[in-house]
């Protein structure tokens, strides 16, 4: 108030700026100033009515809210649009006078650090969108809470009652119900609050649609029906920073703002002297503290719930995985977690990112001290290298043949571990604290625990607690193990920070002693050196590549497609072809396609057998673009000839003569489809129809046409030949054709694209050999031959020629007996 008086009072020679934006900022800090006595006169009488509360119901905490005490409870939803709005308006009203009065000076000069306070406008923009939409969800669906059917809710006894709300809309999938024990941690570094939550328990329930009770004026109920486990720890609020909460949630996707809601849940014993609390062990160990959870369970609710410690009911299959199982390389079954599997978590750490590195820019233009560049610019390393590695990191899990083998790689980057199934005590999912509003932000990770006590991680950064668990099951079954689907806690920082088990009625808590803080911050250091020099590690790594060009065979790729689901199928039987049988033709050839790619033979010959009938009926649906470019890839040379006859079908084309005679006729007459054409000739020809009448022609259009895209499409073509002079002929091309993207090409099919057998790339290993001993090659030639080389023969040499030449010496004649003993379709693929 002094200040905006002395601004208003003072003359215009003695203020600087416009006064009117200093006075809005004194303004707004004398806003802040009457909410914090506001606040301090309204925390006073809640603090005194508290403790009378106490006072008056020692042994029943579950008097102590007033909600609770009225056998309901408030939704912790309700105030969310009041806070958002508080937040977005004091941001907003700081951030955009200050980019008012700084950006005029950054513009005129062109500095990039016009963006920073741009960014920060953003950040105001987003909370202002967010705090509309809390608004409209609030006034959507009116005062929500839960009503209790009985008070309180003990541990082996069900938790029953109904949300009411307003509901004048439809869900076609129903309300979606978790109901989960958190333990909430509170961690002081200076006058900075971090809040760690970690998911002790929890379960999920589906309720239909129609089993909502709605009234004439909108007015609905949620029936809730949660079997609570007999060992569940009860609800504590005695510690601030150690607190233990049962939340309800609830949520469902309805048109325009999805509804969202949850409640806090009293759980106590009625009687806790006779009942005590579950033993917790409180060594830092992730096996500390259990949890399970019946997912997929009906909405009436089960007579008991899976307990804490452990928990033998099967799981069932997630509607939307975010893994891939197939047949690995060795015949096992294979869990390929890819990369970028979590969007939104990617994108938000990569927002994130670059909001750290504007920053980090900021400071290094400025005249702030060096310390403060270098340390965040030392945490900007880290953000970039976890946002690489969220986005590139993909994870190859192999179950079978007596051993699982786990390879996680980025860039290529990675190593393979083994182990043998008589060598594995548990694989279990795991989860640890997390920071965020939802229970969804936790994350799982799949971890195996071998008899001499060794622990791996197998894959971590699963955001579905039900797929973490499927794959755990699958896992088991696979290796023979007893099913053990629960979840174990990992939350050794709790130990760290002087936290022993979660807070009980009864129990003591241990008190962080001045040595143990001591303790803390030697090991602080240590973490850092130790991350400094893994910092310095994958420096090393990344500037030690040997190849750094670009792959021949990446145009050869396909594209991003849509996610689907990718179904994991167990061998055809004959009840699954008559239900195929009365399945849409579309369905019926994306089924079979789809099991014909995870080598299943009955599949594939029936796939060939229609192929042909369905002609002209199978669309390229984004599903089917799918299945087409999984299958060109194929490790088997089979699936791969399926391919083709896929793509004939799709534009029409029979195989037969007649139909050779009009590709042919086509080809000449007309220019503007002479590229598809000779594509489609290629695989006319590869599937044994008119050979002696297509390759000439195909032959002439790769080696004379003056049109480089048809040249191109006619090597390409040629790639679905199969014949020892289509290889030839590809070499050719890739050594003296004028254009680079038709040598491009030819690199690919004579590497790994097409339908050449193992055995016949293999001999033309001398041919790359000689080709980049030849000193007249260029740069780029040479680093295709080096490539090629390496997917021929499955070698990771070095860029050397000679290297080449002394393995080709010493191993070519194995590596050829090796091609010749396998089954002729297993070739070099991607699945």
């Amino acid at each position: 108030m002094f200040g905006a008086r002395a601004v208003f009072f003072s003359g215009p020679t003695k203020v600087h700026g416009n006064p009117f934006i200093a006075i809005a900022v004194c303004g707004l800090f004398v806003l802040i100033g009457v909410g914090i006595v506001f606040a301090a006169i309204y925390g006073g009488r809640k603090i005194k009515q508290q403790a009378a509360l106490q006072q008056a119901s020692p042994d029943s905490p579950w008097l102590w809210r007033e909600d609770w005490s009225a056998s309901h409870a408030e939704s912790k939803n309700r105030n969310t649009a009041i806070g958002l709005w508080i937040a977005a308006i004091f941001w907003n009203a700081i951030s955009i006078p200050l980019t008012i009065v700084s950006r005029p000076p950054l513009l005129q000069n062109s500095d990039l650090k016009t963006l920073v306070p741009l960014g920060f406008c953003l950040v105001g923009a987003i909370l202002f969108v967010v705090a509309v939409r809390a608004t409209i969800r609030r006034e959507r669906f009116g005062k929500t809470y839960f009503e209790f059917a009985s008070l309180p809710f003990s541990p082996g006894r069900t938790l029953k009652g109904t949300i009411h709300l307003r509901f004048n809309t439809t869900a076609a999938h129903g309300i979606d119900l978790r109901l989960a024990c958190l333990r909430t941690i509170v961690t002081r570094s200076g006058n900075s609050n971090t809040t760690n939550q970690i998911v002790l328990w929890q379960d999920t329930k589906n309720v239909p649609a129609d089993s909502l009770n709605t009234g004439p004026t909108g007015e609905a109920t949620i029936p809730v029906d949660f079997a609570i486990p007999s060992d569940a720890l009860e609800t504590n609020h005695d510690q601030s920073n150690d607190q233990v909460l049962w939340v309800l949630h609830a949520e469902a996707d309805v048109a325009g703002v999805n509804y969202s809601d949850h409640f806090e849940i009293p759980v106590f014993r009625l009687t806790p002297a006779s009942a005590p609390a579950p033993a917790y062990d409180a060594t830092p160990n992730f096996a500390t503290f259990n949890s399970g959870g019946s997912f997929g369970s009906s909405a009436a609710g089960a007579a008991t719930a899976p307990a804490f410690q452990s928990d033998a009911s099967d799981v069932a299959a997630p509607d939307n995985p975010t893994v891939v199982i197939s047949t690995g390389p060795n015949d096992g079954t294979e869990f390929y977690f890819p990369a970028f599997r979590n969007p939104s978590k990617v994108l938000l750490l990569i927002f994130f990112t670059i909001v750290w590195t504007g920053i980090v820019y900021f400071l290094h233009h400025s005249s702030a001290p060096r310390f403060f560049p270098v340390v965040s610019g030392f945490f900007d390393v880290l953000l970039i290298y976890a946002s690489l590695h969220s986005t590139l990191a993909t994870i190859h899990i192999e179950v079978g043949n007596g051993k699982v083998v786990a390879r996680k790689s980025m860039l290529g980057i990675g190593n393979a571990q083994e182990v043998p199934f008589a060598e594995i005590a548990q694989i279990l999912t795991v989860t640890g604290s997390y920071q965020g509003t939802s229970v969804k932000d936790a994350y799982y990770s799949i971890r195996l625990l071998t008899k001499s006590g060794k622990k791996l991680t197998l894959a971590d950064a699963i955001y579905n607690c039900q797929e973490a668990r499927w794959i755990v099951a699958q896992m088991e079954k696979l290796a023979g193990l007893k099913l053990d689907t629960h979840v174990a806690i990992d939350a050794p920082f709790a130990s760290y920070a002087g936290y022993g088990p979660p807070p009980q009625r009864g129990q003591v808590q241990p008190v962080l002693s001045p040595a143990f803080q001591r303790g803390n911050r030697a090991v602080a250091v240590l973490g850092f050196l130790v991350f400094a020099v893994w910092i310095a590690y994958i420096g090393s790594r990344f500037t030690s590549l040997t190849h750094a060009v670009p792959h021949p065979s990446a145009a050869s790729k396909p594209t991003a497609q849509p996610r689907f689901q990718r179904a994991s199928y167990l061998s055809l039987t004959d009840d699954d072809v008559r239900r195929i049988q009365s399945l849409s033709i579309q369905a019926q050839a994306e089924e079979l396609l789809e099991r014909a790619i995870q080598h299943d033979p009955r599949a594939l010959d029936l796939f060939e057998q229609n192929i042909g009938v369905w002609r002209g009926d199978i669309k390229l649906t984004p599903h089917m673009k799918q299945l087409e470019s999984r299958s060109e890839f194929s490790t088997d040379l089979r699936v791969r000839y399926a391919n083709a006859d896929l793509n004939l079908a799709m534009d029409g084309w029979q195989k037969n003569d007649e139909a050779a005679g009009l590709l042919i006729e086509r080809a000449q007459n007309d220019p503007s489809y002479r590229q598809a054409a000779v594509y489609f000739m290629g695989m006319m020809a590869g599937r044994g129809v008119a050979y002696d009448r297509i390759y000439p022609v195909q032959l002439n259009y790769s080696k004379n046409d003056p049109d480089a895209a048809v040249r191109q499409w006619a090597v390409e073509g040629m790639r679905f030949l199969g014949t020892d002079e289509a290889l030839d002929q590809l070499f050719d091309s890739f050594t003296n054709d004028p254009s680079m993207s038709v040598r491009n090409r030819a690199g690919c099919n004579l590497s790994d694209c097409g339908m050449f057998t193992r055995k016949q790339r293999m001999r033309m290993v001398p041919k790359f050999i000689a080709l980049v001993e030849d000193p007249q090659t260029s740069p780029q030639l040479r680093n295709w031959c080096f490539m090629a080389l390496s997917e021929i023969t499955d070698e990771n040499l070095p860029a050397s020629a000679s290297a080449w030449n002394d393995w080709y010496t010493q191993h070519g004649a194995e590596k050829m007996a090796q091609f010749e003993n396998q089954d002729w379709w297993r070739v070099r693929g991607d699945e």
